[in-house]
């Protein structure tokens, strides 16, 4: 397990990685921020660690991976056997952005072409 201050730090690194890849489109800084946040781990702090995951998966998206989950994917495997939330943390990532479908309209824009009575 890494000290608190190494997590701390390399959640830091994390976060300006993803920043420099949303912000230059620079997909191996992407990729770089996803492996420290699989070294550093959750750091007793799965909330946080979900925030940060966050932030890193708004920059995939941004870079436009039509699937990130691959990527998501192969960065838990680098994480600490033993640190299950970040694994789990890291391979929802992608998942819990998903936004429910919206319900359908009562008015369609075939109604505008029925006659109306």
């Amino acid at each position: 397990m890494l000290a608190p201050e190494t997590v701390a730090d390399l959640w830091a690194d994390a976060r300006e990685l993803a920043a420099v890849a949303e912000r230059e489109a620079d997909p191996p800084a992407l990729r770089r921020a996803l492996v420290m946040c699989a070294v550093a781990g959750s750091g007793g702090d799965p909330e946080g660690f979900r925030a940060l995951l966050a932030d890193v998966h708004r920059a995939a998206k941004r870079l436009a991976f039509g699937d990130p989950q691959p990527l998501f994917d192969a960065a838990a495997a680098l994480v600490a056997q033993d640190d299950l939330p970040a694994r789990e943390a890291i391979v929802l990532a992608p998942s819990r952005d998903v936004r429910p479908p919206k319900p359908p309209s009562e008015h369609t824009s075939y109604d505008d072409l029925r006659p109306q009575d």
